[in-house]
């Protein structure tokens, strides 16, 4: 007897990231983990919302549909499946509207308003693609999806009944702080690039490049400002695997971690909280279960209050939590409620215009971030 089966996909901008499981039992029997297809059009969100402005919505729909049947193809061919039952969706907000043939146009100017927050219902034969129901996830705002949603709804971030921190380090970073005297979450995204996905552009994956980052600190390969020791200049510093990192890699990663750590600085601050007091810190996102949260504070990309023996904060590095939210969503028959109930408690803080980010951005690009 075949099993009944439901597939969860997390369409991030960099990776697309998808997981089969049995209705019943909610075992995984298989997964996919890759590149999305509409890299062609662009690294990062705004140069997708650009492109679809540029009348190439159906060259992107066209990219995300064709690879996620060919996912889905190969799960029912490899396990002999007459047919997936159901089919879950989270991803950014723009991937999303891109998903279902939605126009994004409207995310690339102000006031950045999408076409649709709420979940969205379709049959498999409306999308073109081998499952009988599709169901994309609600989002909170233009720039903080329903990854996010899934994941902050996945660690239970409002059911912990404490004050405590989600940050998912992604070609977006998305933070959000739960204040719980107020009942109220405060979150933002701030433009990570793709340092912080799967793979970085001098190859390594993120986790070690930022462990590189702080050897290189550790060793004065690099000094306070980024720039490379003069004996590495020309060649870069050797990394794992015969790779190196040059000088344009360290600018990269400066602008990425200074955007993630004055963000979460900024949101803690709108927040009225101060970082020491956060009892959790939960750390999502493409560097899987492998980033090392001692080096990540030692260059500057999270706070120092999250490491150490006494550290004041507990850091529970959980991955990727868009996905693992998604396939609770499959099983769950509570999951969209507490989406909305989150939702619901959701306020988001603008950094394009905080004068607070920007002076931090600035000076958080130091490598001494005190």
């Amino acid at each position: 007897m075949q099993p009944q089966t439901a597939a969860a996909f997390d369409i991030g901008t960099t990776t697309i990231q998808a997981q089969l499981i049995d209705l019943h039992t909610g075992q995984t029997l298989d997964t996919f983990s890759g590149l999305n297809d509409q890299r062609v059009f662009g690294a990062d969100v705004i140069s997708r919302i650009s492109a679809a402005q540029n009348g190439k919505l159906d060259g992107l729909f066209s990219a995300i549909n064709n690879q996620v049947k060919n996912i889905l193809e190969s799960f029912t061919q490899k396990l002999n499946l007459s047919n997936i039952e159901k089919c879950a969706v989270s991803g950014n907000t723009a991937m999303l509207h891109i998903f279902c043939r939605a126009d994004p146009s409207s995310m690339g100017t102000a006031p950045y308003t999408p076409l649709f927050l709420k979940e969205r219902h379709f049959s498999g034969k409306e999308l073109s693609l081998p499952a009988e129901n599709i169901t994309l996830l609600p989002g909170i705002s233009a720039f903080v999806g329903a990854d996010i949603t899934a994941g902050l709804v996945f660690v239970d971030i409002m059911g912990k009944g404490e004050d405590a921190l989600f940050v998912d380090l992604g070609t977006n970073g998305e933070i959000a702080v739960w204040k719980n005297s107020e009942k109220r979450l405060y979150c933002c995204s701030t433009a990570a690039g793709p340092c912080f996905e799967e793979a970085d552009s001098c190859g390594l994956q993120a986790s070690d490049f930022i462990d590189t980052i702080a050897e290189m600190r550790r060793q004065n390969a690099i000094d306070e400002t980024g720039a490379l020791a003069e004996k590495y200049s020309q060649t870069g510093f050797p990394a794992a695997s015969g790779k190196f990192i040059m000088q344009k890699d360290v600018r990269q990663f400066q602008l990425a971690k200074s955007a993630i750590y004055s963000g979460i600085r900024t949101i803690c601050r709108t927040a009225g909280i101060e970082i020491k007091n956060l009892k959790s810190a939960y750390v999502a996102g493409g560097l899987g279960f492998s980033l090392n949260p001692a080096n990540a504070a030692a260059v500057g990309l999270l706070p120092k209050e999250f490491t150490g023996s006494s550290a004041a904060v507990k850091t529970v590095i959980c991955g990727n939590t868009s996905l693992q939210g998604t396939v609770k969503s499959l099983t769950d028959e509570g999951f969209l409620s507490r989406c909305y109930d989150l939702i619901n408690c959701a306020q988001t803080v603008d950094l394009a215009d905080n004068k607070y980010f920007t002076a931090a951005f600035e000076h958080n690009m130091s490598f001494n971030t005190d």
